[in-house]
């Protein structure tokens, strides 16, 4: 039913971190952070997504991030 798959050398860290429903995370893929995947999406290559300091990425499908991509987030300046 959730159809999950973390292969290759990626990395998964940190956390808490959902994955749901068809997601694919492979190659070199870096994890990492306070995470929410879910429906079709699939992370493959050097692709990196990475969430800092408390804040949360909801990824939700159909995507593909592959290669060199990165996805971060981090907290606005004024709001420190």
């Amino acid at each position: 039913k959730h159809h999950v798959l973390v292969g290759g050398h990626a990395e998964v860290r940190g956390g808490p971190i959902l994955l749901d429903d068809r997601v694919l995370i492979e190659g070199q893929a870096c994890i990492q952070g306070e995470i929410l995947i879910e429906h079709q999406v699939e992370i493959s290559g050097r692709a990196a997504v990475i969430a800092f300091d408390g804040n949360t990425i909801h990824l939700r499908g159909p995507k593909v991030i592959n290669g060199e991509d990165r996805i971060t987030r981090t907290p606005l300046v004024g709001s420190l």
